[in-house]
């Protein structure tokens, strides 16, 4: 596998769970351009690489992206560089699912238009009916836990 800026920022993009749209929007870089970047057709320029030294979800491996080396902070040798991982537990990959899921069903009974106002309560409580169940089961096995 080749060690390009290219190959880091995908791997990196991967490994903390968004997609290409995600990624870019959290950024604030257009995904056109993102997705450039991520096939090696375009360089970044300076100010889309301080996003990543800025960004609280990229600034630790920032370094790594664009050398391909970590920050070395003691003098012991280094195992090879590798983005950080990050891991969600089952009960938040359990809670975005059923967000995604009613927002798309909300969007699917075309309860909104975008440029209208939005009745974000009435959104929130159907979120939250979806999640209440999720909720409880979870406040049930922490309390079991604490029990234990």
């Amino acid at each position: 596998m080749s060690n390009t800026f290219a190959t880091r920022l995908k791997q990196l993009r991967i490994n903390l769970g968004y997609s290409q749209v995600g990624f870019s929007e959290i950024l604030d870089i257009p995904t056109a351009s993102y997705r450039k970047y991520e096939k090696d057709v375009r360089e970044p320029t300076l100010s889309v690489v301080s996003k990543f030294f800025l960004h609280p979800a990229t600034k630790d491996s920032a370094l790594w992206l664009l050398t391909g080396e970590q920050q070395v902070l003691s003098s012991e040798p280094q195992a090879p560089a590798q983005p950080p991982l990050v891991f969600q537990t089952d009960m938040e990959q359990s809670l975005i699912n059923s967000i995604a899921s009613s927002l798309e069903f909300i969007a699917h009974m075309k309860w909104f238009t975008p440029g209208t106002q939005a009745g974000y309560q009435d959104y929130g409580h159907i979120i939250l009916r979806d999640l209440k169940p999720l909720l409880l089961q979870d406040s049930a096995t922490h309390d079991e836990k604490r029990r234990a």
